[in-house]
């Protein structure tokens, strides 16, 4: 039977990889992988997202130490259920020393628990507001 798209070892050449927007700019790390299984189990697993950020890295890193990072996560973070950052497989341009997206970061969920600390935490402090317009481009 044939498969669209290529065969990858995705352990070796997705996981922990830097993921670049298409404006250059950094977007995180490739932290753990969603797969999807064909009906019936007639093949291998499709990749259909990347999951990026603590809520994906505190399961793939396990123990106390995950425990730890996640539950860090979910009380910093505004929604009641966060989960990880998901970015669909669809946006990947290619992937070789880094995975290269066809969107800018902005558009991306990689960075919500930033914004949320910027916005609830950094802008709070006397003086951040300088700051805060210098990293948004302001």
């Amino acid at each position: 039977m044939e498969y669209a798209g290529r065969m990858i070892d995705a352990g070796l050449q997705l996981l922990d990889r830097q993921i670049i927007d298409v404006n250059g700019e950094m977007a995180g790390n490739v932290d753990d992988l969603e797969l999807t299984f064909p009906g019936e189990g007639t093949g291998p697993p499709i990749v259909t997202a990347i999951l990026a950020g603590p809520g994906a890295l505190s399961r793939r890193i396990g123990g106390r130490l995950g425990s730890w990072l996640e539950s860090v996560h979910e009380r910093l973070h505004p929604h009641p259920d966060p989960g990880p950052a998901r970015i669909p497989f669809g946006v990947v341009k290619k992937f070789n020393a880094a995975v290269e997206l066809t969107l800018p970061r902005a558009e991306l969920e990689v960075d919500r628990l930033e914004k949320w600390v910027r916005d609830t935490i950094i802008s709070k402090i006397p003086g951040a507001e300088n700051e805060a317009a210098t990293e948004e481009g302001g």
